[in-house]
């Protein structure tokens, strides 16, 4: 494998590493939201794994009973509604925890970012030491975990479409905590089911990738469009937060809301 690709796994744990720092230094924020954000995330994790432990069985019985027509894009749905269940749930728990339903808008866009960069540095991490030992020592891995390793595509034009991929799910990941946060101080419940159908469409695309599509076919050019097609997410993902700030400024003014360390 080409040593190049561990640029890739850098890249993502720069990326996840810069953006909590200069937000930390920009804001003025201490590193708790960071670093509670980056808890709900692995909460969020570990209990997703557990509820898509049913996927196989449930992937084989939609397959058996419809049409693949059919089949495909409510698996699409599954998929993306298991994220929507336990990332938004989970974030909902963690707002209504008074260190941080009490946030002011840096604050709670810092523990946007902790969700988003700690997912975005292991993600790093992961790549850069599968790389590594792809790399250094191919004999002795196990033949499907090198297999595995080397069935994506090949070329070296796919290391700037994964940290672009990492940048986009950062600020997603950042504005659909905010809307829950947001729901939270506010009692305005429609911003959590917004932020609900946000999180369900993004892996609901995944979910095409992963079923219809085929990671095992993933060429450069196909990952590349990919990930063209899923910025939109994160574009809305940096406008949101943007807009956001002027509620908190209008909240800030009202005595609405105080600031937790």
């Amino acid at each position: 494998m080409n040593p190049f690709f561990l640029l890739s796994g850098l890249g993502m744990m720069a990326v996840a590493l810069l953006v909590v720092f200069d937000w930390r230094r920009h804001a003025g924020v201490p590193w708790s939201p960071f670093l509670w954000g980056g808890l709900a995330w692995i909460v969020a994790i570990a209990l997703k794994g557990i509820g898509g432990i049913p996927t196989d069985a449930i992937r084989s019985a939609l397959e058996g009973a419809l049409p693949k027509g059919f089949a495909e894009p409510v698996l699409w749905i599954y998929i993306g509604l298991l994220t929507g269940v336990f990332e938004c749930g989970v974030t909902l728990a963690f707002a209504r925890m008074d260190r941080i339903r009490s946030q002011g808008w840096e604050g709670v866009v810092a523990f946007g970012l902790g969700f988003g960069a700690i997912e975005a540095f292991l993600v790093g991490l992961t790549s850069f030491v599968m790389v590594l030992l792809v790399w250094r020592i191919p004999d002795k891995l196990p033949q499907e975990l090198l297999q595995q390793a080397l069935n994506g595509p090949q070329s070296t034009l796919v290391i700037p479409a994964s940290v672009l991929e990492r940048i986009n799910a950062i600020f997603l990941h950042a504005f659909a905590s905010l809307l829950i946060v947001y729901a939270v101080q506010t009692g305005r419940w429609r911003w959590f089911w917004v932020s609900f159908l946000y999180k369900t469409a993004i892996d609901a695309a995944a979910g095409y990738l992963y079923i219809t599509y085929g990671i095992e076919n993933l060429t450069t050019r196909g990952m590349w469009a990919f990930e063209i097609a899923n910025l939109p997410f994160g574009i809305v993902g940096v406008w949101g937060l943007v807009k956001f700030r002027e509620r908190y400024r209008e909240r800030e003014e009202r005595g609405e809301v105080r600031h937790a360390g």
